[in-house]
């Protein structure tokens, strides 16, 4: 091969011939780090003309390269060159050499054997806990042995050792209470309960077998077989749980805090599945009532809808719990939370190693003796959980001290239990008690949660555990030893750290030490159980504020990644697909979520909305005291941004729904009622002018202005014109060219009162092909219109709350900037058209430029001020843009397909000027934009026989009101001469903008699309609006999923065809 043909493989010019590369390929191909000086040495020596010395390293270097970039791009050719080039090698040592390094990195690339398989069987988690591992099926399944991590060289025999009883007394017995340096609360250790007995559960019949799964898969709620689960399922076609229900009987012996979060992931389970069955993603499922389970193939589709319904919540429920698990309790135990840190030590992700394989995960797990040893942790035990667990003590074994009590005394007293147990749904804990419907009361669950978060845990440390567990650690020692568990040193040789020289070296406090080396004798005898508990706890430094021994603290790391890492439905199948799109994303960790990413505030507000608040400590940081947090956040200087009180008690929302009494209250003018939106635009606004929230006079002014007769015509044009513009540009054509497609939700409805409130109300230039440094996209002001317009007028999850408002208070402090620079020597001006001019420029219609003149203009001739002009601009933009969307993407939707569609059209076609008042109005009448609003009741009054105490808030449904049959004859057919005089309107646009300005808008936008021939739904579900039901959010009509699949008040995608001309 010649140095003049090897030259072109490494440094082809853009016009070289099939010997080098395309045309293409107009930079040299870049490598990993290192790789560009072997290259360039070698291509240095090719250019010379010098002879080459192809030893093995240099090559096997070059493609080693390969190996190491984490995101080759192809398109340059490398790997080609690479193969052109070996291809053109003489046989021997190089070629023969670079060949296997080819086929090394080429095998690497995939998993061998391939990490997963298809179908339910493998995407659902079993009840036991088996096949996580495929090709292992028993590996960490419940029933099967513990597994040994270490090897004991130390030899620890039992007849030699000291006897637990006086170990407890000598080294573990607690004196008196130490809290927890961090300011860890009692309700942080319940929670490790629950992460705890996940994964262990000794059987008291024999002590090598673990009867639980060894995965984080919430074993307690859900069961460890199959005979567990079906205890707890209802089973009527939805996939829930019977209302708060679990498996785990253990737990009843455990404070009541631990019973009460299995509690919320039961309710969250529920909550999970009915929400699957409402967005109902790939069109399987049907009302569960319209199945008979009489009729064989019906019964059959109930049982395989109830079992994939079941099986998905359960795996989004158990990533719920491993994402708990990754933000508040690892942010707990690293101290992150003191430092404001919402970092997390995520261990789920694909990983390569250096030689291109990938680093193993999702290869299934086994609990070992060892770290069974690790998690007993009874010294954290909170002086009122230890006083709980005193009592239950006296129950079991009445008459008798700590000390009296033997393991022959337990397994009677267990036994006697279990013969006892009632069945699951007749569960109760901490002397609360269900109610007729099964359910605990809220205000109970949530006294417990407050008093577990108010309690301070008890520091990690020798002499630590309460008396009365006296018992428990007996039995541990002697589980413990007849397991043949290594020492302490082997243990700590294991995980790479320095083995203890000395008992002093161990812990520190010469009493302790000394204590310790009387009964053992020599440090290398100190076994696991007992040196990890009695060891000196870590100071608190950053990077700590769980502070354990600091064995313990290393091990617990391991532990939690091994547990995660190695389960296949935390990794490989942790997929959009097995737990859908709205399931997978509702279950992911936020890191900008509120409370320097809680995930288990979200929880909390999720399942008990009425005890926990948007701002509180309690739902942040329920794994802190209050009292620490309070000290936390001054010093982080974000204590005005939280409430360290405890939560109070709201009253639910009362939900009104006749016609009478909601027209009563929806047109109150005695000021019984009110709005709540006020409230939310002085947290993001400041002076008036923000009109919808203001006195009537005020409103009335706004809206006058907007029914202008030369307005209305001028901005009906507008929409018109630019919705025939929008779609002509956003279509595209199937094969043949005779019929066309479109978006029209996502790229043409969705942005018409986006260009109108920019261009014509605030004169913002858009950022377009054509402009290309505007302030904005569409999508852009779309998106931030519709995040003001959801804060201020519809209920925000409350968890979302906080971090809304500053993403709120952002957007409308931009838009403000670039309303006021509009403004800016205009309105001292007078408003003369040369500067108004000069400051818009419209991006469709030059026209549009007289129009924006005139609204702004008489705006201000309501002699407002700057900045409260600024401010009805913003709000008309806001209410003038979203909900615009909605209307004209309902009426849209609510017509196509039907036999009022060709009516339509051949109106619209017939007469550019025929009315449509009529079909807007029922469309929006049937297919409301929202289906009701809120209001505050101002005090203690009676309306229609139905009396509301002060401060209630109620929930009007409007949407059925304006279908009451008793009030409208044919309330739910469509009548286009139907009289408006009992129509009721909600807020929203037909209030704030007007009912002339609403119709002429959504007409002339049905208009310009129905112009287009033959106008239909695109084929199957890319022609279906693709909403659903959102039954914890009542003011929706319907709810959409936004592009992050998340539950949005917007509409996203709509496709629609029609035939080219």
């Amino acid at each position: 091969m010649s140095i003049k043909r090897m030259s072109t493989i490494f440094n082809s010019s853009p016009n070289s011939d099939a010997s080098g590369a395309p045309a293409t390929d107009k930079e040299p191909p870049t490598l990993g780090q290192g790789a560009p000086k072997v290259l360039k040495d070698l291509r240095e020596q090719i250019k010379k003309g010098s002879p080459l010395s192809f030893n093995t390293s240099t090559l096997s270097a070059i493609v080693d390269a390969l190996g190491h970039k984490e995101a080759i791009d192809d398109r340059k050719l490398l790997l080609e060159h690479i193969l052109a080039f070996i291809s053109k090698l003489e046989d021997g040592k190089v070629s023969r050499a670079l060949k296997t390094k080819i086929i090394q990195l080429l095998y690497n690339d995939l998993a061998h054997p391939a990490a997963t398989s298809i179908s339910n069987k493998y995407a659902w988690r079993t009840a036991d806990g088996s096949y996580n591992n495929i090709d292992i099926p028993d590996l960490g399944k419940a029933g099967t042995p513990y597994s040994r991590s270490v090897q004991q060289t130390h030899p620890l025999p039992q007849n030699q050792l000291p006897d637990p009883g006086l170990l407890f007394d000598t080294l573990l017995r607690r004196e008196d209470f130490v809290e927890h340096p961090g300011g860890l609360s009692s309700l942080m250790f319940s929670f490790a309960a629950l992460v705890i007995h996940s994964v262990f559960r000794t059987s008291h019949r024999d002590w090598n077998i673990n009867e639980t799964s060894s995965y984080v898969d919430l074993a307690p709620l859900y069961g460890n077989s199959q005979a567990d689960q079906d205890k707890i399922r209802l089973r009527d076609g939805r996939g829930l749980l019977y209302p708060d229900v679990f498996a785990e009987d253990r737990l009843l012996l455990l404070p009541p805090a631990v019973c009460v979060l299995l509690v919320l992931f039961n309710r969250n389970h529920n909550y999970i599945a009915n929400k699957l069955l409402e967005i109902n993603e790939r069109g399987t499922f049907v009302d569960p009532a319209t199945l008979s389970t009489d009729d064989p193939a019906s019964k059959a589709q109930l049982v395989a809808q109830e079992e994939e319904i079941f099986q998905t919540a359960r795996l989004v429920n158990c990533g719920w719990f491993g994402m708990v698990v990754f933000s508040d309790y690892f942010s707990t135990i690293l101290g992150l939370v003191r430092d404001g840190s919402n970092w997390s030590l995520m261990p789920f992700d694909e990983m390569r190693n250096p030689d291109h394989s990938l680093f193993e995960r999702g290869r299934g797990n086994v609990c070992s003796v060892e770290f069974n040893c690790l998690y007993r942790w009874h010294a954290t035990t909170s002086r009122e959980d230890e006083q709980w667990t005193q009592k239950v003590f006296g129950d079991f074994f009445a008459g008798k001290s700590p000390e009296q009590v033997t393991i022959n005394d337990f397994r009677m007293a267990a036994h006697k239990t279990q013969q006892m147990q009632r069945n699951v749904k007749e569960w109760t804990f901490g002397a609360i008690k269900r109610g007729a419907g099964g359910e605990f009361k809220d205000a109970d669950l949530a006294n417990i949660l407050h008093n577990a978060t108010e309690h301070s845990a008890g520091a990690f440390r020798a002499r630590g555990t309460p008396p009365v567990m006296r018992l428990n650690e007996i039995m541990g020692i002697e589980q413990n030893r007849k397991w043949g568990v290594c020492s302490l040193n082997d243990f700590r040789k294991f995980l790479g750290l320095k083995p203890f020289a000395s008992f002093l070296e161990w812990n520190s406090d010469p009493e302790i030490a000394d204590a310790a080396e009387k009964l053992y004798g020599d440090i290398n005898h100190l076994e696991l159980y007992v040196g990890l508990q009695a060891e000196e706890p870590k100071p608190l430094v950053d990077g700590a504020g769980l502070c354990p021994g600091y064995t313990i603290s290393r091990a617990i790391l391991s532990d939690a990644i091994a547990l995660t890492r190695g389960d296949r439905y935390f990794t490989h199948d942790f997929t959009p697909y097995n737990l859908t799109a709205w399931g997978f994303a509702d279950c992911q960790r936020d890191p900008n979520a509120f409370g320097f990413g809680s995930t288990l505030g979200r929880l909390l507000l999720r399942t008990l909305p009425n005890h926990f608040t948007e701002n509180s400590v309690y739902t942040f940081f329920p794994l802190m005291t209050p009292e620490s947090m309070k000290a936390i956040l001054t010093n982080l200087g974000v204590i005005d941004q939280y409430d360290l009180s405890r939560p109070v008690e709201r009253s639910p929302t009362v939900a009104i729904n006749g016609y009478a009494r909601v027209a009563a209250i929806l047109n109150d003018k005695s000021g019984g009622f009110s709005a709540p939106y006020k409230a939310r635009v002085t947290r993001v606004l400041n002076g008036p002018g923000f009109f919808p929230v203001e006195d009537d006079k005020d409103r009335q002014a706004i809206v006058s202005i907007l029914s202008s007769p030369d307005l209305l015509e001028g901005i009906g044009e507008y929409f018109y014109e630019t919705t025939k513009k929008l779609l002509s540009e956003s279509s595209f054509k199937l094969v043949g060219g005779k019929v066309a497609g479109v978006d029209v939700v996502r790229q043409v409805i969705r942005f018409l009162p986006v260009h109108w409130v920019a261009t014509d109300l605030a004169g913002i230039q858009l950022k377009t092909k054509d402009h290309p440094h505007g302030s904005y996209t569409p999508e852009e002001l779309h998106d931030a219109l519709g995040e003001i317009y959801a804060f201020i007028f519809l209920h925000v999850e409350a968890s979302k709350v906080m971090v809304l408002e500053t993403k709120v208070k952002g957007h409308i402090a931009k838009l403000l900037r670039l309303i006021k620079g509009g403004l800016r020597g205009t309105v001292g001006l007078r408003l003369t058209i040369p500067h108004v001019i000069g400051s818009v420029s419209s991006t469709f219609s030059k026209s549009k430029k007289h129009e924006y003149h005139d609204i702004v203009k008489r705006l201000y001739e309501l002699g407002h001020s700057t900045d409260q002009l600024a401010n009805t601009i913003l709000a008309l933009m806001v209410t003038s843009s979203v909900e615009l969307v909605l209307a004209a993407t309902n009426a849209l939707n609510f017509y196509l397909g039907t036999n009022h569609l060709e009516k339509l059209s051949a109106l619209v076609n017939a007469d550019k000027k025929a009315q449509l008042d009529g079909y807007i109005y029922e469309a929006l009448r049937l297919d409301p934009t929202f289906q009701g609003v809120f209001r505050i009741s101002n005090k203690e009054q009676t309306v229609n026989g139905q009396t509301f105490k002060k401060d209630d808030r109620i929930f009007l449904d409007v949407g059925s009101a304006n279908c009451d049959s008793a009030v409208f004859t044919n309330a739910t057919g469509i009548d286009v001469e139907r009289s408006t005089k009992d129509r009721l309107y909600a807020d929203g646009i037909f209030n704030y903008l007007g009912e002339g300005l609403t119709l002429k808008i959504v007409s002339q936008i049905l208009r310009g699309i129905l112009e287009f021939k033959n106008i239909r739904r695109a084929p199957g579900q890319s022609g279906v609006l693709q909403r659903y039901k959102h039954s914890s959010r009542p003011e929706l009509s319907y709810a959409y999923l936004d592009k992050d699949q998340a539950p949005s008040a917007w509409p996203t995608s709509m496709s629609i065809q029609y035939d080219c001309k």
